[in-house]
């Protein structure tokens, strides 16, 4: 075998190992992916990779031997097998929005360097000079971003060591193998880039982003960079510009967000208090559900811009409406006044009692924490408007469940075990939403296996769950046979049995997931 010969079948054997390295990273994050975000499986190529991985070794260790023919053979084998199995990916990959991208990185945190360098080249090799689709673009724009970014000590998003970045951008740059740009275009579109992050730091409010246009046009014009998108000084400019933007829309989303709850939460304490009407009912219950998805956009850092102005408008449009109707509009006290006297204390003793002796392992923290926050709220005050005050609303409370405290905690003819049944109940959904939002967050091996502690506890909690759910079927039952006249009591048990069932359905099914697939034996399907 000749120098000339060797030099190329090395060459060879570098590329497909490069190739190999991005395309094997590339699945293992598809599959982390579509698991956790997409709620599917994809197929698993692992065993493929695998093949390939022992025969590229097998190959190593016989570059310098003379046999020019078998290696070029067998690289010849490689070279197809590994682009068949890119293809592959990239079908799959095809499937995947921007959105989905973004959604699985704001939840998983420990991607290092390497692996993000490697999915960006993943889309280099697959790219083969066509021309960039924006929502690939989008996604490799994305992985740059996590790649360049990290927190200053105020938690701002900013670029971390340019130099590294530098490095990192000349390599990409390599592999894409464009020509040099023109100097005279270069610097037109920096300059573009640069205009970008001038006008961003001049933004004031969400209103004014939204009204100038400013993200579509970044966008289109990252679009229109095509291949010079991964010009290193360019690639940094747009890194610097991306986590500028990124930085302003953070402040001002946390200032529209306390904006927005202070107003949505006004639309609802009207909405109870306005005469029937049927068309605003109707766009109060559309209202109810985007406000739904919005609660649970925040607390999964998922909220988009378009998503933010939707819900001002919505409740811009709102709250003249229902002002209108209600006259002037109430508010009440929300000042602090403690329930006092012996009678009191004697029920409120009684009440914890209880609830110490029904499941107290498992309720009697969730019930006790109702209890102290509902204590300090003035016993005057619609129940109502009770469950919007920023202090009890995380708690998720229905205003019967604030007439069922009042009733328990404080001397009154009530069915005592009624109500202590429906406190009890609002405790177990706390508990219930608490542990699906701790079980969500974890993105590592024990959501497949469910090994970690807060499976074993979510189980606990839907068994206990389970009994309630059923207990509410016969208080409703008792309910619905007492001759109450307009059931109102009726449809309000009604509404905190749905309520509890739907929170202990999605507990339920995350608590059980990890051994839904698994074959006799324990083993996986």
């Amino acid at each position: 075998m000749t120098v000339q010969e060797l030099s190329v079948l090395h060459r060879r054997y570098a590329d497909l190992s490069h190739r190999f390295r991005a395309a094997w990273t590339f699945h293992q994050f598809l599959q982390s992916l579509e698991k956790s975000v997409l709620q599917r499986a994809s197929r698993d190529y692992s065993t493929d990779f695998q093949t390939l991985y022992n025969e590229l070794k097998e190959v190593s260790q016989s570059l310098n031997a003379s046999e020019n023919d078998r290696l070029r053979t067998k690289l010849d084998w490689l070279d197809r097998r590994l682009e068949e199995l890119i293809a592959a990916l990239e079908a799959e990959d095809s499937k995947v929005a921007p959105y989905f991208l973004r959604q699985f990185f704001r939840r998983v945190k420990n991607y290092d360097e390497k692996i993000l360098t490697q999915l960006a080249k993943f889309y280099l090799y697959i790219q083969e000079g066509r021309e960039w689709a924006p929502d690939r673009l989008d996604k490799v724009d994305f992985l740059l971003t996590r790649l360049s970014e990290e927190e200053n000590e105020s938690g701002v998003p900013v670029v971390r060591d340019s130099r590294r970045l530098l490095e990192i951008f000349q390599g990409l740059w390599a592999l894409l193998g464009e020509p040099a740009p023109d100097p005279a275009t270069r610097m037109a579109r920096l300059r573009e880039i640069e205009a970008v992050r001038t006008e961003v730091n001049l933004v004031e409010s969400l209103d004014q982003l939204n009204e100038s246009g400013l993200v579509r046009r970044y966008r289109d014009l990252k679009h229109e960079l095509g291949p010079l998108f991964f010009e290193p000084g360019l690639a940094l400019a747009v890194q610097e510009a991306n986590l500028a933007l990124k930085a302003r829309i953070a402040k001002l989303y946390r200032q529209e967000e306390r904006r927005i709850v202070s107003e949505y939460q006004r639309v609802f304490e009207l909405e109870r208090e306005v005469p029937f009407n049927g068309e605003l009912d109707g766009e109060l219950m559309e209202f109810r559900q985007e406000i739904e998805r919005f609660e649970k956009q925040l607390q999964r850092d998922e909220l988009r811009l378009d998503d933010l102005a939707q819900i001002r408008l919505r409740v811009r449009s709102l709250l003249p409406r229902l002002t209108a109707a209600h006259g002037a509009g109430r508010t009440g006290n929300t000042g602090s006044i403690r329930l006092g006297g012996a009678d009191t204390a004697e029920y409120a003793a009684a009440a914890l009692a209880h609830a110490r002796g029904a499941h107290d392992d498992l309720l009697g923290e969730h019930f006790r924490r109702l209890e102290a926050a509902l204590r300090e709220i003035n016993p005057e005050m619609r129940p109502e408007s009770v469950v919007l005050i920023p202090e009890i609303f995380p708690l998720r409370l229905e205003p019967r469940e604030v007439v069922a405290y009042r009733r328990l905690f404080r001397p009154s003819e009530c069915d005592r075990e009624l109500e202590q049944f429906l406190l009890e109940a609002a405790a177990l959904r706390v508990r219930i939403n608490e542990e699906a939002q701790e079980i969500t967050g974890i993105l590592d091996e024990t959501s497949v296996t469910g090994d970690a502690p807060v499976y074993g506890r979510a189980r606990q909690t839907v068994r206990l769950a389970d009994s309630y759910v059923w207990r509410f079927h016969h208080v409703l039952e008792e309910t619905l046979l007492s001759g109450d006249g307009d059931h109102a009591e009726g449809r309000q048990i009604n509404l905190l049995r749905m309520r509890l069932m739907r929170d202990y359905s999605g507990l339920w099914l995350l608590a059980y997931k990890p051994f839904l697939g698994r074959r006799p034996g324990g083993t996986l399907a």
